[in-house]
């Protein structure tokens, strides 16, 4: 296993290559751009043992991702003693496409350990069947004919053949060695361990450690390698039976604690070449998680895997962009295209959903005899005067929202703490004239009616009661008996009609749709240093930014022939590159570019990785 005190960090600004080489008798630990290296915190033991595992998981989402696709060849396995796959023997990723290949090699140790869990092994493999010195004395009438007869009257029975066997879980220390192994990576990837196993694990560690150290620290690593090393050597020497199931746990471990990294000769040993697919599909797939569906226009899914695509529903869209990038008889595909907000005149948001903090709370008070046909509906939040209903409510259920709407919130008196509404909650209010950017995220948090109408891609005022009010409310010929139409659309005791409803609804589109601009994003893994270097102006131009131009001039051509509510949106560029401080938010605006043609966005590579494993 590698001994991260020796890995040597590289930060190579013109090198795609992200993992561990071999140079000149050295291991080089290659980090991703973004990281830079007078940063004193990437030589810590720490730090390159944390990276180290988050890149390892990553490897192994990024690998079933590209198999699920059909891009990952087939592997070809090797014993190889030093448990180190060579990168000619490696698995190799290749994307049709471009021909952009992507080569794994692989730490067999490290793998092992993890590929030959088996649950259902282990535990059977520590419960043996064992033979009971117990008697069960209520049978011992079976056995008089055997016995023989003491003048004291007492009975002697030289043996007894009756089944006396008993599960006794006495652990064998092979099996207690691999799942504090196990154990150990496992904490180090954030994965969970069964407490059975978490036990046997608790139990080597007790017999031939003797303390709580982990064995991935500074300090121990070194000291708990050669215990571990002597243990398995004394287990080897005095283990009298070995089973095929006790060489698998001896071989895992094996390779494990002797597969030297140094053995090896000079060459790429384990990582992501061109790491620039991962990042793209990292960035993209974080954005895909973070943004309202129906603002994405257009996403190249080919790096994100299958089940988070689809998500991605473009009947729901606000406007679909997928089939228009095609000029001179050639395809030509940006990363993203989503609809961003301007918060102020000259800045706009990058179209994510999280545009205030999700710790954000509403305290929601109910309106004092606020009753709409025995339910209270009334709320009030600061100016805005709300209509509450629950979907599920019914003439039976006397105050049915208020104290519904209780069960999922915080309540105090008659005030309610609410972060977000549930679904079967919707809400409605007026939308005032100073519409703006907090009250869309709170549009959304509540389940603004209108919101979800726009999350369903309805940008006319008159299918608003085809395409929603129909879905939510049912039939119109229905909605004289439905208590929750009523409830939410009353005012005072009028009754809002359908036309009035959709007249409203069409005001609130003309100002959602005047604060919409059209963000092309392309991910790009190269530093910001690569971008602001006057010497670099050319290539930049040939190989990203004539293509930024026809993206918008095809953009804009669609716009033209679209509805007139869409033709003044301004369009808008974003560079998205990899970054990496302590302490860094996750998206930083870089120094002004092209004269704002185009934004240069930095994204907190850390973050983008630990969001992408976790998900």
């Amino acid at each position: 296993m590698i001994n991260f005190a020796e890995l040597k960090p590289q930060v190579n600004p013109k090198y795609s290559f992200v993992g561990i080489e071999k140079k000149r008798g050295k291991l080089i630990f290659h980090l991703p751009k973004g990281f830079t290296q007078d940063d004193p915190n990437i030589d810590r033991f720490d730090f390159k043992c944390e990276l180290f595992f988050k890149l390892y998981k990553l490897l192994k989402i990024i690998q079933k991702i590209y198999q699920e696709k059909g891009y990952l060849h087939k592997n070809i396995k090797v014993n190889d003693r030093d448990g180190v796959l060579q990168q000619k023997e490696g698995k190799e990723v290749v994307v049709k496409d471009d021909q952009e290949s992507i080569l794994y090699s692989k730490l067999d140790g490290l793998d092992n350990i993890l590929d030959i869990y088996d649950e259902l092994k282990i535990l059977a493999f520590v419960s043996r069947l064992s033979k009971s010195e117990i008697i069960n004395y209520s049978k011992i009438h079976r056995y008089l004919h055997k016995a023989i007869f003491l003048n004291n009257g007492a009975i002697f029975i030289d043996s007894i053949d009756a089944p006396r066997q008993r599960i006794s879980y006495e652990a064998s220390d092979i099996v207690t060695m691999y799942c504090y192994l196990f154990s150990e990576i496992q904490q180090k990837l954030g994965e969970n361990v069964n407490p059975e196993i978490a036990t046997l694990s608790t139990r080597f560690r007790e017999k031939y450690i003797g303390d709580e150290n982990s064995l991935f620290s500074e300090i121990h690593y070194p000291l708990i390698i050669e215990t571990l090393r002597d243990a398995l050597e004394i287990i080897d020497k005095y283990t009298a039976l070995k089973d095929i199931d006790y060489w698998d746990f001896y071989d895992a471990i094996e390779k494990f604690l002797f597969g030297e990294l140094h053995d090896t000769k000079d060459g790429k040993i384990w990582g992501f070449n061109n790491f620039h697919s991962v990042w793209e599909g990292m960035c993209l797939t974080y954005l895909l998680k973070q943004t309202n569906l129906c603002f994405v226009s257009y996403l190249n899914s080919r790096y994100i895997a299958s089940e988070i695509i689809a998500h991605l529903r473009y009947q729901n869209k606000i406007i679909d962009l997928r089939n228009i990038f095609h000029v001179n008889g050639k395809d030509i595909f940006p990363d993203a295209v989503i609809l961003s907000f301007k918060i102020k005149d000259n800045l706009s948001n990058s179209g994510l959903s999280d545009l205030v903090s999700p710790k954000t709370s509403y305290q929601i008070e109910k309106v004092k005899n606020g009753n709409d046909l025995c339910y209270y509906t009334r709320f009030k939040y600061n100016k805005y005067q709300l209509k509450i209903a629950d979907i599920n409510q019914d003439y039976e259920r006397e105050n049915n929202t208020f104290y519904e709407l209780a069960k999922f919130s915080k309540i105090e008196g008659d005030v309610l703490r609410v972060y977000s509404l549930p679904e079967r909650f919707y809400s409605y209010w007026e939308i005032l004239d100073d519409f703006n950017i907090e009250q869309l995220q709170m549009m959304k948090s509540l389940n603004h009616v209108f919101y979800l109408a726009l999350k369903f891609g309805i940008l006319s005022s008159d299918r608003f009661f085809q395409r929603f009010i129909n879905y939510i409310f049912g039939p119109e010929s229905l909605l004289k008996d439905n208590v929750f139409y009523l409830s939410l659309f009353r005012d005072n005791d009028r009754l809002r009609s359908l036309k009035e409803i959709n007249q409203i609804f069409g005001n609130f589109l003309k100002k959602i749709m005047s604060k919409i601009s059209i963000q092309i994003i392309d991910i790009k893994y190269a530093n910001f240093d690569y971008y602001l270097n006057p010497e670099n102006r050319e290539e930049i131009k040939n190989r990203s930014i004539r293509k930024q131009f026809v993206y918008e001039y095809l953009i804009q051509n669609y716009l033209e022939n679209h509805q007139n509510i869409v033709r003044s949106w301004s369009i808008n560029s974003e560079f998205w590159l990899p970054i990496y401080r302590q302490n860094l938010p996750l998206f930083t605006p870089g120094a002004k570019y092209m004269d704002n043609y185009v934004k240069l966005i930095g994204v907190n590579i850390m973050k983008v990785i630990d969001s992408y494993i976790e998900s």
